[in-house]
């Protein structure tokens, strides 16, 4: 009987940040420089006036502090707090799908790839009005995918690439109203203020 696999890291271990990471940087003195950020694919973060920054692998209190010194020689006793806004590493697939899930993200995974390892549409599904969730700016913003129209080769562009933390929400019914759905869906679900420019 072959043994489970060992835990991602152990209960009540700290949480190191990993790449699709979704970070507030925030600095106490001079918030002109608050920034919401992704780790990017090689770990790192871009920022004002130093540049790139590794964060993948360290704690966010551990993030802070290396912040703090590397704007120590810039700002006047600089004091940073960094926050997970959201865990990347995954996409999320919901509604009308065979298996509703969170496959996991990889660089280049599209939309009806990740449809594809939720098992598919389901019958009652409308591939032409399906909904990506995406956080941008600090906002989430939702855009319409007519996927029926990649699949057939009419529109290839809609099959855009995911992000980490991208929503696919595959609809019953075409979404008569998409920026009303989309701001009650946010309000009802999501952390953040949204913006819903709906392409």
């Amino acid at each position: 009987r072959p043994s489970p696999p060992p835990p991602a890291r152990e209960p009540g271990a700290p949480y190191l940040i990993k790449a699709g990471d979704y970070l507030d940087i925030r600095f106490y003195k001079t918030p002109e420089l608050n920034v919401e950020v992704f780790v990017r694919p090689d770990g790192k973060i871009s920022l004002e006036i130093v540049g790139d920054v590794q964060a993948a692998g360290l704690q966010p209190r551990e993030l802070a502090g290396a912040l703090t010194e590397r704007y120590a020689g810039e700002l006047a006793r600089p004091r940073v707090s960094v926050i997970v806004r959201a865990f990347g590493g995954q996409v999320y697939v919901e509604g009308e799908v065979r298996t509703p899930s969170a496959p996991p993200f990889a660089m280049g995974i599209t939309a009806l790839q990740a449809i594809s390892l939720a098992g598919g549409f389901l019958d009652t599904a409308q591939p032409n009005s399906v909904i990506l969730i995406r956080l941008e700016d600090g906002q989430y913003h939702g855009y319409r995918l007519a996927l029926n129209d990649a699949r057939t080769g009419r529109d290839f562009a809609q099959d855009v690439d995911l992000r980490p933390a991208d929503i696919l929400h595959v609809p019953r019914s075409r979404v008569a109203d998409v920026n009303l759905w989309v701001e009650q869906y946010i309000r009802r679900n999501l952390p953040v203020t949204p913006a819903i420019p709906i392409f």
